[in-house]
């Protein structure tokens, strides 16, 4: 499978639509700029990483601005030797990870849909790209891992489709150890009973744990990895009531945001109760109860009678991936770069397919991708309308909306009936 995305024509050219596709994702460069000489992310990375070269304990205590550092000692020691260089080195160099890992992403949609190079199939591609600017944007400019989990998820379910089991266990392993949300996998593979899929990931994990004891002291290693999975444990009371600058969009802050009395800096009232901790952390806990269910009939009653093949291994991954951002606390606007496969999918099959629902989903669908950031670009609004949007959690509530729309797009889609005239309204 080739690595670069410009497929050459015999006569030695590009394919117009890549060509296209790579000078919108060019535009993506423009936060280069800001994220080098503004503070991100990345700036987190840097001094965690600094830490743990210095023998300090990068767990302790917030790196900046009271944000702690929730990732491995693994990745805070891959980082470390870069820690020798001023931070702007780490932050070009995670930004041009962040185009790799979106030229294989790109490669690997192009896999998984079967495209060619026909002109709806390029009209397809433009109108992607378009929708996906704004979460690469925001991922760019933040210096976020989002890029770097639908990349795991997606070359994890490719390599393991292929029975390419270590591969596979080892790109979900990554993701895990690094940001523990493709964890969610594991529950996707059971459904599948693909227990040696279920195995190669919880040896790629216990690899990738232990091996930070190779260059570490074993006392300290441990001491950090135990304050760090502390760090991590969901019943700490800032994963039950979350809270955040510029508004986080999962459903637990939705929570927090309309339903308790929680005074958010910066922020207006948008309160219509004062629920308790507890009463939040059992509301949260019944929503993901309800969204392992929920995954669980998508994939083994929903998918197999309405996908075969490679778009059913899609359909079921794309579905998961959507779930993450609503399903998982201190997820925020740049999240939505999970549910970019399943949009993708959609739209191929209305652009490519020709598949049509109802004239009211088709509307309802603009609007959720509307609110979720993908059709109208925030960061181009006047600030007062940005910070409602942030503030009253417009992309969170998007997000929330998609999973239901998923299920209603294709509620009448069929293998092999791709046209359909009416769709559920």
């Amino acid at each position: 499978m080739q690595f670069l995305p410009f497929k050459k024509w015999k006569t030695g050219g590009f394919h117009k639509e890549e060509v296209i596709i790579g000078l919108i994702f060019c535009l993506a460069l423009f936060p280069v700029l800001r994220n080098i000489s503004a503070e991100n992310d990345v700036d987190i990375f840097y001094l965690a990483a600094q830490e743990l070269r210095l023998g300090s304990n990068p767990y302790d205590g917030p790196q900046m601005f009271g944000m702690w550092f929730y990732y491995s000692p693994l990745f805070a020691s891959i980082l470390a030797p870069l820690t020798l260089f001023p931070v702007q080195v780490l932050k070009l160099l995670w930004m041009l990870l962040g185009f790799v890992m979106l030229n294989r992403i790109y490669i690997l949609l192009r896999y998984f849909l079967k495209l060619g190079y026909s002109g709806k199939e390029t009209w397809f591609l433009i109108v992607i790209a378009i929708l996906s600017y704004h979460a690469i944007f925001m991922n760019l400019l933040y210096g976020q891992l989002t890029i770097l989990m639908v990349w795991c998820c997606l070359e994890g379910i490719f390599r393991m489709k292929e029975n390419q089991l270590i591969r596979g266990g080892l790109s979900f392993a990554i993701g895990i150890n690094i940001k523990i949300l493709p964890v969610f996998f594991f529950w996707y593979f059971l459904l599948k009973k693909n227990i040696k899929a279920v195995v190669m990931i919880s040896a790629g994990i216990a690899l990738l744990l232990l091996l930070p004891y190779l260059f570490l002291h074993s006392g300290y290693h441990t001491q950090i990895m135990k304050d760090w999975l502390g760090l991590l444990n969901p019943l700490n009371r800032e994963h039950v009531n979350t809270v955040g600058e510029g508004g986080f969009t999962d459903f637990a802050s939705l929570l927090t945001r309309y339903f308790t009395s929680t005074v958010i800096r910066g922020e207006g009232n948008y309160s219509i109760a004062a629920l308790g901790t507890k009463q939040i952390f059992l509301i949260q806990w019944i929503f993901r109860a309800a969204i392992t269910l929920l995954n669980a009939w998508f994939v083994v009653k929903f998918v197999p009678k309405r996908f075969t093949g490679d778009s059913a291994v899609l359909a079921g991954a794309s579905f998961f991936m959507a779930c993450i951002p609503v399903a998982f606390p201190h997820q925020r606007d740049y999240s939505v770069m999970l549910c970019l496969p399943a949009t993708a999918m959609m739209v191929h099959s209305y652009m490519v397919l020709g598949y049509r629902p109802g004239k009211t989903l088709q509307l309802f669908t603009l609007v959720v991708l509307t609110l979720m950031g993908l059709i109208v670009f925030f960061p181009i609004l006047p600030w007062p309308v940005r910070h409602f949007i942030m503030e009253s959690r417009i992309p969170g509530w998007g997000m929330l909306l998609f999973i239901p729309n998923i299920l209603m797009w294709w509620w009448n889609f069929r293998p092999d009936l791709p046209v359909v005239k009416e769709g559920m309204q």
